[in-house]
């Protein structure tokens, strides 16, 4: 896939900065792209934000819909990733604590998504995680696997073999 710039001269010796809103557009253009070249079906969340910015709808073996799904929330820049010190994880700190109870309830899986200023995009799946421990928190260690066509073509067959 072709290198995103992040930053383009305007002027000599000026650079024109990407704002948050363009990073995150980047983002869900990349994921569209990667979930085309899959060969699956990307679908923007346009309405209000609750926690969900889209949906992968993975196609079955014949190219047709199947109708098992996850959801994605796109974040985009360096600021949501945060080292701790003690272990050195990555920690997500989820600002809208409505969302936790809110990806937790979803029938399909939740990914969220982080892509970095250096162009890696990473995802795990947020909503197994906060079942997986028994008091949901504000901060969720990070382990992110990157975001490419094999982990969405593993992702589909696992969702179809399973009926997710």
């Amino acid at each position: 896939m072709p290198q995103l710039f992040v930053s383009s001269p305007v002027a000599a010796g000026t650079n024109l900065s990407i704002d948050n809103e363009s990073r995150e557009l980047i983002l869900l253009g990349e994921m569209i792209a990667i979930v085309a070249q899959s060969g699956h079906i990307f679908r923007m969340v346009s309405n209000s934000d609750w926690g969900i910015d889209g949906e992968i709808e993975f196609k079955d073996g014949n190219g047709q819909a199947s109708g098992k799904r996850l959801y994605v929330q796109l974040k985009s820049g360096d600021s949501y990733l945060v080292r701790r010190k003690q272990d050195n994880e990555e920690i997500f700190s989820v600002k809208t604590e409505r969302h936790l109870a809110y990806w937790m309830q979803h029938a399909y899986p939740v990914m969220l998504v982080i892509r970095q200023s250096s162009g890696l995009i990473r995802w795990m799946d947020v909503s197994a995680y906060l079942k997986a421990n028994a008091e949901p928190n504000r901060q969720i260690v990070f382990r992110g696997e990157p975001v490419n066509t094999d982990s969405i073509q593993k992702l589909a067959g696992q969702a179809i073999a399973a009926n997710m």
